[in-house]
């Protein structure tokens, strides 16, 4: 399936930007999930073999589930104080890529590659398209359209990024041209039973355990669902906060809710929230409340004294939706 998504222009500018530079960075948002992480690396890899000097700036800590990943090495601390090129992927706020936010403002140029829309960052190059189920996708489409070098390590990454932000290819913005890219991705060698087997089928019994217990206090109203993970449980579990983010998908799963809603308990008074729905458009509710994300998968960030009063606000917030 043809695509013509990111124009020959936007194509051109992009491997101008990169052909000019002699340093290049890539960097996240905070909290690295399977497609910041994918496409990240996925794209750090290519332009290296394409034989660019680029790296990939370490903003914060990666959940264990994802220490599968090939080139998790390459995500390290930044070498420099600014780069010729500054590459900000799955995201488009400054805010977003925490301590890469000064470097990425010194760098002489930037190029922005996000799937989300309501960004605010000003660009050399926007290559931002809602209609991209996964910036893994663009990434690919990028590499692919100007024929950058790709490898099984890059379609692991890419697959990765594609299986994880799609819901194992469930959600409604998936199209031809995502399965277009999985099928590719497979025909050249890229193992996803072992990609499945390491994102879905190794979770530790004590994440289980931890996951029941907060599931068991989660509150059931109006076709919706709220719960609360707290640093405490974390720790009586010795589990990553980072765990409890699958619990929002297992409670939107069920029959009788239509929304669910997690917050989590973070460190300096942030309390992230995660809303997840069957139907409604959440997004606009995180953008509302200065986040993010996909019109059926978002979130946002609560600054407040105590968990019982982050909480009370949230489920506030979810009442209203």
């Amino acid at each position: 399936m043809k695509i013509d998504r990111i124009s020959k222009d936007k194509l051109e500018e992009f491997i101008k930007m990169v052909d000019e530079a002699e340093t290049i960075a890539i960097a996240s948002h905070v909290n690295p999930d399977g497609d910041n992480l994918g496409s990240t690396l996925a794209l750090r890899r290519s332009l290296e073999l394409y034989g660019k000097d680029v790296e990939v700036i370490a903003i914060d800590t990666i959940d264990d589930y994802l220490l599968f990943l090939p080139e998790i090495e390459n995500y390290k601390e930044a070498s420099r104080d600014f780069y010729d090129l500054f590459i900000i992927m799955d995201c488009s706020e400054f805010d977003r890529i925490g301590s890469a936010t000064p470097i990425a403002r010194a760098s002489k140029k930037t190029i922005v590659i996000d799937h989300h829309v309501g960004g605010k960052i000003n660009c050399d190059l926007n290559l931002i398209y809602d209609t991209a189920p996964a910036t893994c996708e663009l990434a690919y489409e990028i590499i692919d359209k100007l024929d950058l070098p790709i490898d099984e390590t890059i379609g692991t990454l890419l697959f990765t990024g594609l299986c994880t932000d799609t819901g194992r290819f469930m959600y409604a913005n998936i199209n031809e041209y995502t399965f277009n890219v999985a099928g590719k991705l497979i025909t050249a060698g890229v193992d996803y039973e072992y990609i499945y087997r390491n994102l879905y089928q190794s979770q530790p019994v004590k994440v289980m355990q931890f996951h029941n217990e907060v599931i068991s206090t989660a509150q059931f109203f109006d076709k919706k669902a709220f719960a609360i993970a707290s640093k405490d449980l974390v720790e009586k579990y010795h589990v990553q906060m980072g765990d409890a983010e699958s619990i929002v998908n297992k409670l939107r799963d069920l029959k009788e809710v239509e929304i669910s809603m997690i917050v989590k308990e973070y460190d300096d008074g942030e309390y992230k929230v995660s809303l997840r729905s069957k139907f409604a458009d959440v997004s606009k509710v995180a953008r509302d409340n200065g986040g993010g994300g996909h019109i059926k998968a978002s979130g946002f960030s609560i600054f407040d004294d105590s968990l019982e009063s982050a909480a009370k606000k949230a489920l506030e917030i979810l009442k209203e939706i």
